[in-house]
């Protein structure tokens, strides 16, 4: 195809230098066919009734060719009906479900060589796209129509897929996502896994949050909520028809690769997953990252000002206005039984968790929810743990559940997975003071517990010692100082005194128990520095 810069140089030779058109195709080296057409086009121009702005659009203006009417020169005969054959069969096979095992293009290009055929990868690639083309031309487009939804009446579920950093380790989290359909607000939760139990929870959110129930509830043919297909007709689940009884309300399924049944949350599931974890994808814990989502999915209802968030923050207050009210909430739990083992825990998906020793051989039941067990035995709670989630073996292990065993066997506590399990400044205060005294260790641990007193009020009662200077810990003493840190200070408008008078008994004794507690202390560790100088 002639260039601009040549059609100029043709024009400029003609009409300035005065080269004739014989002359202009041998300078340039250009048909002399191509020469008197763009000759004949300036021409024609200049003698036209207004010849400037004919002659600027000749000059300005692209020379274009019609190649409508060109066939192809290699594809033709036996060789274009190979591909046209091997067109087919992929569509026959799309049709059975086998899109995966379709010829590419290049397989394609490879079958017609070895058949002895002489083509160009290129060339067989155009003749696919071209064929593609014509088949989308007669194929006549889609047209959708606008919905409306009255405020109240519906709400669309789906589930999306985040992946974040929890704790510096990479988990593939599920999202569950709700969409009202009028108002178009957005309201969504993390879990780990997207069964049933995460389901119902979901559920069981966006009601509370949202403090009523939608008439109506979308939902595609996700198997948390369709059991089984019955031709046309779908069978819900036992979780979905329990909720739907529950909260009262209706559900309707979309059909099969209808994505527009349900564009609303379609859309938002990519919308919300952007706007939220986009840039920042490390989080310490999942609760973490749930309210981080939580203030975002906030911040979109309340957006309004652009074209397509205009009126939203009234529409959003309408659809909750009209919604069903929000009575109860169903417990979102399983229950089962277990049998605890020789290592006082229960298995459960291969991943063990510790009950208090007294239980070992008897059975528990568990309600498990989708980020936490709870164990009852004889319906009291005796443990509450984490779920764990993770492709390896996981222990849960809790060291207040072993401290009958412990007190039987001290020498066990030094390289038990449950003292690692526990708080970093648990174990720092057994590491300097208690390796030697393992016995006083569990002791202090079991008073602590018998005095609903946490691992907190250990941590802050061991700093407290620590900042008045002693060097050498003991049992005791943490005992004293949690008492001391604990006591209710009362407020009184009196005038300070000067001496101890004003004090009660209680206070008395116990400050006196303190100092001698420290007295004591320091004695020791002067005498263990005597000892060490003598020795040296």
């Amino acid at each position: 195809m002639i260039t601009m810069v040549e059609k100029q140089t043709i024009i400029h030779m003609y009409r300035t230098v005065g080269y004739s058109k014989r002359a202009i195709a041998r300078e340039l080296d250009i048909s002399r066919k191509t020469v008197h057409k763009i000759i004949s086009e300036y021409e024609s121009a200049l003698n036209c009734p207004d010849p400037e702005s004919s002659l600027e659009s000749v000059l300005t203006t692209q020379s274009r060719y019609n190649s409508s009417r060109r066939g192809p020169r290699v594809i033709v005969g036996s060789l274009k009906d190979l591909i046209d054959d091997c067109l087919e069969k992929n569509a026959r096979k799309r049709a059975m479900g086998l899109k995966k095992q379709c010829m590419r293009g290049k397989d394609i290009y490879e079958l017609l060589i070895d058949k002895g055929f002489q083509v160009s990868y290129t060339g067989v690639c155009k003749y696919i796209a071209s064929v593609a083309s014509i088949k989308k031309e007669d194929k006549s487009q889609e047209a959708f129509i606008r919905g409306y939804y009255p405020p109240g009446e519906s709400c669309e579920f789906d589930w999306g897929e985040v992946k974040l950093y929890l704790n510096g380790k990479l988990h593939r989290i599920q999202m569950a996502v709700f969409t009202l359909s009028h108002s178009n607000g957005r309201y969504a939760w993390l879990f780990h896994h997207q069964d049933q139990l995460a389901f119902m929870e979901s559920h069981r959110n966006f009601f509370r949050q949202i403090k009523g129930v939608p008439y109506i509830m979308v939902y595609d043919n996700m198997r948390v909520a369709v059991k089984k297909f019955a031709g046309e007709e779908k069978k819900p689940t036992q979780t979905l028809l329990r909720m739907s009884n529950f909260y009262r309300y209706h559900y309707r399924f979309c059909n099969a690769r209808a994505g527009w049944e349900k564009g609303h949350v379609e859309r938002s599931v990519e919308y919300v997953r952007r706007k939220a974890f986009s840039v920042n994808l490390h989080y310490t814990t999942l609760a973490e990252a749930q309210n981080h989502l939580l203030a975002i999915c906030e911040k979109i209802n309340s957006r309004s000002g652009s074209p397509s968030t205009i009126n939203k923050v009234e529409e959003l207050a309408a659809d909750l206005a009209a919604l069903k009210p929000y009575t109860n909430e169903m417990g979102c739990f399983q229950m089962a039984e277990y049998k605890v083992d020789k290592w006082s825990t229960i298995c459960i998906n291969c991943s063990h968790y510790s009950v208090p020793d007294t239980l070992v051989g008897k059975m528990v039941t568990v309600k498990m929810y989708s980020e936490k067990l709870v164990i009852l035995y004889n319906n009291d709670k005796v443990a509450v743990h984490e779920r764990i989630y993770s492709r390896e073996k996981g222990w849960s292990i809790k060291l207040e559940h072993y401290l009958n065993t412990l007190l039987r066997k001290p020498g066990a506590l030094n390289t038990s997975l449950a003292l690692k399990q526990m708080p970093q400044q648990i174990q720092a205060l057994f590491n300097k003071h208690f390796t030697d005294k393992a016995r006083d260790f569990v002791f202090l641990l079991q008073y602590a517990r018998e005095n609903n007193f946490s691992d907190n009020d250990i941590i802050e009662a061991y700093a407290s010692l620590k900042a008045r200077g002693l060097r050498s810990i003991s049992a005791d003493q943490i005992k004293a100082m949690m008492y001391a840190n604990n006591e209710p200070q009362g407020i009184s408008n009196e005038p300070l005194y000067l001496d101890d008078s004003h004090k009660n008994g209680s206070a008395l004794i116990e400050e006196g128990a303190m100092k001698i507690l420290m007295d004591l202390s320091r004695i020791m560790d002067t005498e263990n520095n005597i000892k060490i100088i003598t020795k040296n």
